[in-house]
């Protein structure tokens, strides 16, 4: 059972700036219609009457919808069933769409999947672009998003989970206890491919993290960047123009040229290669690009 909600317009102005450079008209908002997909999990009987709903059935999570004849679209659980000293025990909730419904059969549904839709084509792809160049350019790892010694504590089964918004994850090496380890990203979990296991008996592990920012978050000269490099494969995408296509990769190596500007202004940068949060030489080690 789907039923629409609107999407986000963080990223208009960039989407505008995509489709000026490639010739097309502005638009005044990104909405969206973003379908959920919801799935039966289980039936009840109840009543709803304004905002309360009434059942004998307890510990209906919040969040779940409700469903059966009468019942508003879009109908969810919005407050935990308060028990009520009835006979039998009665359990009210608070639903999040006020109407009245006769006791009957309900069902309870959850969302399985979220189908978000654009109908104007152009900004479709210009959005769609858009954030693919924003993760893979974030993902080169900038001053603004990337950390080191950043402290991960094991889950109760001595497990890593690595958030969604991590781009690339690896131990940090100023820790003799992570030389002889091997760090990777298998299944969401942190996994040593030299003790082949996703078990981490140290109270608190240490990695370099580089992580994924939404388009607000981005400084200006990295999301100028992203814009023109959006901008240059939108244009292949939907125009076609050779001569179009070689202007905005001019445009493109500009906007690189003033990221990197930024990110040495930024990363503080040196010739002699000083270590992360330290101020002494270190020299060249040949070794180093033969593992590599």
């Amino acid at each position: 059972m789907p039923f629409p909600t609107t999407g986000s317009n963080t990223e208009l102005q960039a989407v505008n700036q995509i489709l000026a450079s490639v010739g097309q008209a502005p638009v005044t908002t990104l909405t969206t219609e973003e379908t959920l997909v919801i799935n039966e999990v289980g039936r009840f009987t109840g009543s709803i009457s304004g905002t309360t709903l009434t059942t004998t059935t307890a510990n209906i999570p919040v969040g779940t919808y409700i469903g059966g004849t009468g019942v508003a679209s879009g109908t969810s659980i919005a407050v935990a069933g308060v028990q009520q000293p009835t006979t039998p025990v009665t359990y009210d909730y608070t639903v999040n769409i006020s109407q009245t419904v006769s006791s009957r059969a309900m069902t309870q549904s959850i969302v399985t999947s979220r189908v978000e839709t654009q109908t104007n084509p152009d900004v479709a792809i210009a959005l769609s672009t858009l954030r693919e160049v924003s993760r893979e350019i974030q993902a080169e790892g900038w001053s603004f998003n990337k950390e080191y010694d950043y402290p991960l504590t094991p889950d109760s089964n001595n497990e890593i989970l690595i958030p969604n918004n991590v781009l690339q994850i690896d131990l940090n090496q100023n820790y003799p206890i992570n030389m002889n380890r091997d760090s990777v990203n298998r299944g969401g979990k942190l996994y040593d491919r030299t003790a082949h296991s996703y078990k981490w008996d140290d109270e608190t592990v240490y990695v370099d993290i580089t992580w994924y920012f939404d388009w607000e978050n981005i400084p200006t000269p990295i999301q100028a960047f992203i814009v023109a490099r959006a901008a240059s494969i939108v244009s292949s995408r939907i125009i076609g123009d050779t001569n179009q296509y070689q202007m905005l990769q001019q445009k493109e190596a500009f906007a690189r040229s003033m990221a990197l500007e930024y990110e040495c202004n930024q990363g503080d940068y040196t010739f002699f290669g000083h270590p992360q949060g330290q101020n002494y030489y270190q020299s060249y080690q040949p070794y180093h690009t033969l593992y590599r």
